[in-house]
């Protein structure tokens, strides 16, 4: 019986260290999802929606696959799995390295919070609504991501380079010719 007690003191003492740190790290994204809402000015705002067209255009037009998620309020890090921490300033040269077909960290999605290239190589679930064959992997990802928060996903294309504007559990088709407005759009909630 003694044992029996101290195999149970000893489950009830693991269960609660446990709990304890993954409620605390559940605290923690909480409080840090709350401050992460964007306060940018007008010139970082223009140069970032430069930065993003300017490299979503080039990988359309390449057909080279990218998956790039810009966080809301809502924090990521719960919600993907992988993934290297870059912490770079945005610029369509280092998006366009980063989904060159022969770099390491084509693979995956990469994660814009607070104006800098936070992740990237990051994974996310895949949506488990049934959605039309002509989307791959890439989208799959993006709506997954899509229904469970509020981030916004652009996705492009490896096999036609079209652009998918990824939002609330829905996709919308982007023409090179409506990117502009579309990125302005996404910006414009950020003050």
């Amino acid at each position: 019986m003694t044992l029996n007690y101290v195999i149970l003191v000893l489950t009830v003492l693991i269960f609660l260290i446990v709990s304890t740190h993954y409620g605390i790290l559940a605290f923690r994204s909480f409080k840090r999802s709350k401050t992460l809402k964007l306060n940018l000015g007008q010139s970082t705002k223009i140069r970032l929606i430069h930065q993003l067209r300017e490299a979503l255009e080039y990988l359309s037009k390449t057909q080279t696959g990218a998956i790039i998620t810009i966080e809301n309020k809502d924090n990521l890090d719960m919600l993907r799995t992988d993934g290297v921490i870059i912490d770079a300033n945005i610029s369509s040269s280092l998006i366009i390295s980063i989904f060159n077909k022969q770099s390491p960290l084509h693979d995956g999605a990469i994660i814009i919070r607070n104006n800098k290239i936070h992740y990237a190589s990051t994974y996310y679930k895949i949506t488990k609504k049934s959605i039309d064959n002509r989307y791959g992997a890439r989208h799959r990802a993006a709506m997954g991501i899509s229904e469970i928060c509020d981030a916004t996903t652009f996705v492009v294309s490896e096999e036609n380079g079209k652009i998918t504007y990824a939002k609330n559990g829905t996709f919308t088709p982007i023409l090179l010719n409506q990117l502009q407005e579309t990125l302005v759009n996404v910006f414009k909630d950020t003050n």
